[in-house]
């Protein structure tokens, strides 16, 4: 099964929209953590990710905050997300 890095690599010169930017985020946070996280728990609004999750998750998340917007830089180069809330 093809990752989601190389389903967007030919969609890189394009801006991605904030759905790409869900599913980025989703497939980042599940491939560092083991965790599900549901798209609807991620919110993208001016380069900036919400989640609506536990506050387990989100300090575990917080904890590696650098870590998954590198990851996520990877894989969308254009217009990643900054920072996540």
């Amino acid at each position: 099964m093809k990752s989601l890095a190389d389903l967007l690599s030919k969609y890189n010169k394009i801006v991605p929209t904030d759905s790409l930017k869900k599913s980025a985020v989703v497939e980042v946070i599940d491939r560092m953590f083991d965790l599900k996280l549901e798209k609807k728990d991620v919110s993208v609004s001016n380069n900036i990710i919400f989640l609506k999750c536990s506050t387990k998750l989100k300090a575990e998340i917080f904890m590696h905050k650098t870590e998954i917007l590198r990851n996520l830089n990877d894989i969308l180069v254009k217009n990643s997300p900054k920072d996540i809330r």
